[in-house]
């Protein structure tokens, strides 16, 4: 093949390159957040009286440990899809903390609550795991479902506080970051039964 014949070659595939690249979809980030009055409190201020709790970063199963939004097509759908370009901006396993201690401020018996801090006492440790965080497709819209696991142990590891929360919600968007919104209020949901729990198993 002559030289001039190649480098057209060359020249016609760098020009139908870029196009291309340039039309490669944005990727969005997104982060899940406390809802409500949780959202105006900050974790890390104090009661007088009560535990101080620090929450630690947590377990997540699989398919949900990864920075891909998951979604289910059908209630008993064993198939699993995942948002291409709508991504976590940070891990759940280190984001969920510091929504799960926002969520439990101000629970009746805990002083303060918040991720670890190395070199700080803590006289509790909450545990927790995420067992489901997705959307579902059903024919009313699209259902998204939180459900965890949080566990709160003494710090000489005596089990105080141990439930399985849910939480749900139902929209007909198709916009993955209102789907993301409705993670959070599902959260709260879940977040609002646990900080129930957690008081009753303070007064006992």
């Amino acid at each position: 093949m002559k030289l001039p014949v190649l480098l057209l070659i060359l020249v016609l595939t760098w020009v139908l390159f870029i196009p291309a690249c340039a039309r490669l979809p944005t990727t969005h980030y997104y982060v899940l957040e406390p809802r409500g009055e949780a959202a105006e409190e900050s974790p890390s201020s104090a009661h007088q009286d009560g535990l101080v709790i620090g929450v630690e970063a947590f377990l997540v199963d699989p398919p949900y440990d990864q920075d891909r939004i998951v979604y289910r097509v059908g209630e008993d759908s064993p198939e699993i899809g995942f948002y291409a370009y709508h991504r976590w901006a940070a891990p759940l396993s280190r984001m969920l903390p510091k929504v799960v201690a926002a969520g439990l401020h101000g629970t009746t018996g805990v002083s303060s609550i918040g991720p670890i801090v190395p070199g700080r006492d803590y006289a509790a440790f909450l545990e927790g795991r995420v067992l489901e965080l997705e959307q579902i497709d059903v024919p009313e819209g699209q259902r998204v479902r939180v459900r965890l696991e949080l566990t709160v142990r003494l710090e000489d590891g005596t089990e105080l506080f141990s439930e399985t929360l849910t939480g749900e919600t139902i929209t007909r968007t198709r916009k993955v970051s209102e789907v993301v919104e409705e993670m959070s209020t599902a959260l709260e949901q879940a977040l609002n039964e646990a900080r129930e729990g957690l008081e009753r198993a303070l007064q006992q």
